[in-house]
């Protein structure tokens, strides 16, 4: 890579989307020292937001706009540390109760031991995320990811990337008895991924990472739990629920251990002063229940440094 030089666009972009939310702070194109700042919007479907097996899954317009910035700081000729923070807003077409504000801080360090063209160079990420929706206090908490990563060139035009990732969801403030009752939103999982980046002259980028994680799964079923199914935990989830008053039949999200696949493709390439990103990605999890969960999502994104 060189850190006197660029880094692929595609960095920039958010390759890995979360499936249940369309906003993940993204990192400037900075390198050297210095301050920069930075707007992000999206807009994207969501074909399964409540990961249901059953054929009542529900589908959703979301929107997303990220403002922040950071300092960046080179240190000595082979490695670079970004501090950064961001405000986040999602806010769902169809599913009120899902928008969401979030406060993000992050950590970025990224160095390159041998310094020439072709060598690897090596990437640290740590981000923390405090997330509040309108109307679904057990989805409440600490995002937490960390993300380890040797990244190579290839060839003068494909770029590749190995990495570990590391999500937790952590409570912060809910009593002990709030904490039971949301106990299906206690997440966590850990994920291997490839990814490779394909530039075209220099601005345009194809990208696309394969990702294979183990860990929680979480669903939410209408009228409840069949009996003899297997979980971990559940927890009331009446965000999908029309509104009642009288003998309601709630539905439950439910958490359970199991082994997903993801996978991600786009391209993305400047408008002007804006780079503009096209993403799709498809989510496939099988649970200890033996059930198979299937989601996909398609992202319009807009990135502006400043």
């Amino acid at each position: 890579m060189g850190l006197g030089m660029k880094k692929p666009m595609s960095l920039l972009i958010i390759c890995a989307i979360s499936m249940s939310a369309l906003s993940s702070t993204a990192r400037a194109d900075a390198y050297g020292s210095g301050w920069y700042g930075e707007l992000q919007a999206s807009y994207g479907h969501e074909d399964n937001i409540t990961r249901t097996y059953h054929s009542d899954e529900l589908s959703d317009e979301i929107a997303s706009v990220s403002i922040g910035g950071g300092y960046s700081r080179k240190i000595r000729d082979n490695s670079q540390l970004i501090l950064s923070a961001y405000l986040i807003y999602n806010r769902h077409r169809d599913w009120e109760a899902l928008n969401s504000f979030g406060v993000s801080l992050g950590l970025d360090y990224t160095i390159q031991p041998r310094m020439s063209y072709n060598a690897p160079w090596y990437n640290i990420k740590l981000t923390a995320t405090n997330l509040e929706y309108k109307d679904s206090n057990p989805r409440e908490g600490v995002l937490v990811n960390a993300d380890l990563s040797v990244n190579k060139r290839l060839t003068t035009a494909l770029t590749g990337h190995l990495g570990y990732r590391y999500k937790d969801l952590i409570f912060v403030g809910k009593s002990d008895a709030e904490e039971k009752n949301d106990t299906a939103f206690d997440t966590d999982s850990q994920e291997i991924y490839l990814g490779l980046d394909y530039a075209i002259g220099i601005s345009v980028y194809f990208f696309g990472e394969y990702a294979y994680r183990h860990g929680d799964v979480r669903s939410t079923v209408s009228g409840g739990l069949a009996t003899g199914d297997k979980y971990d935990a559940e927890t009331i989830d009446n965000v999908f629920d029309p509104p009642c008053t009288r003998r309601c039949n709630w539905s439950y999200a439910y958490r359970q251990k199991g082994d997903t696949q993801l996978a991600t493709l786009g391209v993305a390439f400047p408008v002007k002063k804006v780079y503009v990103d096209v993403a799709a990605s498809y989510f496939e999890a099988k649970g200890d229940n033996g059930k198979t969960y299937e989601d996909w999502l398609i992202k319009l994104g807009l990135l502006w440094n400043f």
